[in-house]
């Protein structure tokens, strides 16, 4: 027998598929649907939180419920299939008001970090004479911070130890597990396309790469196992929750088969798991880490992408390399800033980071709606774009585009975006861009935008949706 809430949700999606609702129209509030159908408050809450996950319904701060479609109803992005071998990275070249740009740098806006929050936090937490902030900072941490992150991510992922040792946001703490795991001019196996911060990340230390081609979500193993079989590949740097640029979240098959493969050859894989708490549904994925028994996987986060950039603290979890991870930070680095340290306890401790993260999820779910919606109508027809569930990239895919020509004439008009071929060593992606949906265009989706910041990011879209249409015409 179907629960109520499916049948009533299954309703819904029928006037919405028959025209009867039209898309976009604006649904009874929860107090209004439940007296209508006649049932219990939590049947109605959760017919339209199954609505929203499935893509059917938009919630819309102080404003309500909007019918919508599912972004499956669009057409994806297309991969390349090619064999892995190995290849160079290249070294991108940008400057530094590129990042601040909205469309540029996968960040939040700054309307969307809880500065009044956090610095309420400071002052508690640094004001305590226990807090150590006179001090030099412990090499893998402050305890009470370690302490709390653990806590938090045992409790609403996955079971984690407290052998976390505390970095300079997410890309350092892969650093440290680069040079813990390979050496100059060894092969490590990346996602392709692959993030272009950790393509320049490898440039710089000097490693090699080998790409490993995805083909429908899911990556080529065969591919990588025989790398790992023959010893072409040292280690494996990726994500598996909402990839950059892509946006796509591996299987819990391919996940657990990683784990294991990673046992059977001895190959570290170093997990990128930026993004995982950015996820749009109730359903938070699990890492690759979480199916890791022999401590082959190093798994890295921060909370660059979820609470400020500007904070720069992020973890690894180094798995059966502690102590020499331990020990290479030990020899390059006097530790992460202790207030900062304090003030991130502080919050998570006081539940003010879990309210925040319920929060912005349910705001950049909706900013990822709003961008989609707006890139499908000003885009050209045979445009594909990525189907993300979190995060806060879209990776479009045009026929015909050159999106480093495009990047070249946008620039000149103050609009900045990642061209597709930054996200490669090799001749690939040159038809894809990837544009960050982490900065609103709806007065809707945060109380905190103004409207000429809103009025001016859609113009600029806008400008680069023409300046598409115009070259692939």
């Amino acid at each position: 027998m179907v629960a109520l809430y499916k049948a009533l949700a299954d309703s819904v999606i029928d006037s919405i598929q028959s025209g009867k609702l039209k898309v976009g129209a604006k649904m009874p509030s929860i107090r209004q649907f439940k007296d209508q159908h006649q049932v219990s408050k939590t049947t109605a809450l959760n017919c339209y939180y199954l609505l929203q996950e499935q893509g059917w319904l938009q919630s819309k701060p102080q404003s309500g419920f909007y019918t919508s479609l599912p972004w499956g109803e669009q057409r994806l992005p297309l991969y390349p299939k090619f064999e892995a071998m190995i290849t160079k990275p290249r070294l991108p070249r940008f400057s530094m008001g590129e990042r601040d740009a909205p469309f540029y740098a996968s960040q939040l806006a700054p309307e969307l970090i809880p500065l009044e929050l956090l610095n309420r936090c400071f002052k508690r937490a640094n004001c305590r004479s226990d807090n150590g902030i006179n001090l030099y900072p412990q090499a893998q941490g402050n305890p009470k911070l370690i302490r709390s992150l653990s806590q938090h991510f045992s409790q609403h992922y996955f079971p984690i130890s407290e052998s976390i040792v505390i970095t300079n946001g997410c890309i350092d703490a892969v650093c440290t597990a680069i040079e813990v795991t390979t050496k100059v001019g060894d092969a490590i196996a990346i996602t392709s396309p692959c993030f272009n911060g950790l393509l320049e990340l490898l440039a710089n230390l000097q490693r090699m790469v080998v790409e490993i081609p995805s083909h429908n979500g899911e990556l080529d193993l065969d591919q990588l196992e025989h790398h790992m079989k023959t010893g072409t590949i040292k280690a494996c740097l990726m994500s598996s929750n909402h990839i950059n640029p892509q946006g796509l979240v591996l299987t819990v098959q391919q996940k657990q088969v990683l784990a294991k493969l990673a046992t059977q050859y001895q190959v570290a894989i170093i997990e990128d798991d930026v993004f995982l708490e950015l996820s749009y549904t109730k359903n938070n994925p699990l890492p690759i880490k979480h199916w890791d028994k022999k401590g082959w996987v190093l798994w890295c986060g921060s909370v660059s992408k979820t609470l400020s950039p500007s904070y720069r603290i992020g973890w690894c979890e180094p798995g059966r390399f502690f102590n020499q991870y331990l020990a290479q930070r030990q020899v390059k680095f006097y530790g992460v800033s202790q207030p900062v340290q304090n003030t991130l306890h502080e919050f998570i401790n006081s539940g003010l980071y879990l309210k925040h993260l319920n929060k912005l999820r349910l705001t950049l779910a909706q900013q990822a709606r709003d961008y989609y919606q707006f890139l499908q109508q000003h885009l050209p027809t045979t445009a594909r774009l990525s189907t993300a569930l979190g995060g806060m990239v879209i990776w479009i895919q045009v026929p015909k585009l050159n999106s480093q020509k495009l990047f070249n004439t946008a620039k000149e008009q103050g609009i900045f975006f990642r061209p597709g071929k930054e996200f490669s060593s090799r001749n690939l992606y040159n038809d894809c861009f990837r544009i960050n949906t982490g900065w609103p265009i709806s007065l809707s989706s945060n109380a905190n935008t103004q409207k000429e910041q809103v009025d001016n990011r859609r113009d600029e879209l806008k400008k680069l949706c023409n300046l598409v249409i115009q070259q692939c015409e």
